[in-house]
């Protein structure tokens, strides 16, 4: 019972419904002709845009807000996280090699952190690249939030304007040069949304979730008026600046406002269904690790792939069954959580 009343479910839900984007994200490959000739295709692809500001806000919700932190935290969490990359990928390699006779664990593990390497079965695992990034940060971080609030919101202002920066160059034919950063080394944009996060959880920023939530059906209108900004944006932006797929526009600072209003709107918001997030929140990183290795599978069914938005919930629960159940078996469950 304590631990429900200290657990701020609304968070829990918005990560819920970043791990739902994520698939959107994935399911949904905006280059393909049954997607880019689609308006409602296109649009739920878009619609997945914020869920990567979300992971990354969620967490430094938290972890920039802790009464203290320091580098042995930082090491026990980055080696967990070492631990789910590495062991996946030699889990894939040994049995790709017992098949195969090849094995190829050096090429996979490349993968995880870079695109362009041949059959990669791992390419989102950079997501957990960038986290380590953040969290050897985090004890810096944490430093100037706890002592120098302003000088926090300075920085802060700072790479918002870098990340507004960049995206407005992109507007201006440098789209190209940072299609070619590997995403993981987009730095400026995780520790834009990592600081946001952090920022939002601050007790300095109470004031402002104090006068939403006494405003909320005003503050959860105008989420959804930019929400759907958002994707109306994106759609139009595509072939404005020639990138296609929604980690163009991360930087944009329609997206960073957007991702910050729904960020407070679920951190003050009191969800019913307590036990069903309860049930589906430990699963979602599982989820998030899971789902690419069954997207080709199902693309293969006919209706799946000419309706993929109905693939979204197919995947959903599927791979939310398989890690209920590895959940429940003593050291495979250690490969579904973090």
């Amino acid at each position: 019972m304590s631990n429900r009343k200290h657990r701020n479910y609304g968070l829990d839900l918005i990560k819920i419904l970043a791990c739902i984007l994520v698939l959107c994200l994935h399911s949904l490959v905006p280059t393909s002709p049954v997607v880019k000739n689609s308006l409602l295709n296109l649009s739920v692809y878009y619609a997945g845009t914020i869920a990567i500001p979300i992971f990354f806000m969620a967490s430094s919700y938290f972890v920039l807000n802790k009464r203290m932190i320091s580098y042995s935290y930082v090491i026990r969490r980055v080696g967990e996280i070492l631990f789910i990359i590495i062991g996946w990928v030699l889990v894939y390699s040994i049995v790709h090699f017992c098949i195969k006779h090849n094995f190829i664990f050096l090429e996979e593990l490349k993968g995880t952190a870079f695109v362009g390497i041949p059959n990669q079965h791992f390419y989102h695992f950079w997501f957990f690249w960038a986290l380590i990034i953040m969290l050897l940060l985090s004890p810096l971080l944490w430093y100037l939030l706890q002592k120098s609030f302003v000088g926090y919101l300075i920085l802060t202002s700072i790479v918002t304007l870098i990340c507004v920066g960049i995206d407005v160059s992109m507007h201006f034919g440098n789209s190209s040069n940072i299609q070619n950063i590997p995403q993981i080394f987009r730095l400026y944009l995780y520790i834009e949304y990592y600081l946001l996060g952090g920022l939002v959880g601050n007790t300095n920023f109470e004031k402002i979730k104090k006068f939403c939530k006494q405003h909320f059906i005003m503050t959860c209108i105008l989420a959804g008026i930019l929400y759907v900004g958002v994707i109306v944006y994106s759609i139009w932006n595509r072939n404005i600046i020639h990138w296609v797929y929604a980690e163009a526009n991360y930087g944009n600072v329609l997206i960073i406002f957007t991702s910050v209003l729904m960020l407070i709107i679920f951190s003050i918001s009191s969800p019913r269904s307590k036990s069903t997030i309860e049930f589906i929140i430990p699963a979602t990183m599982g989820i998030y690790m899971l789902h690419p290795f069954f997207i080709g599978k199902l693309m293969k069914i006919h209706i799946l792939y000419n309706y993929p938005i109905f693939m979204i919930p197919v995947l959903f629960i599927l791979c939310l069954i398989i890690v209920e159940i590895a959940l429940r078996i003593p050291i495979i469950n250690r490969f579904f959580k973090l």
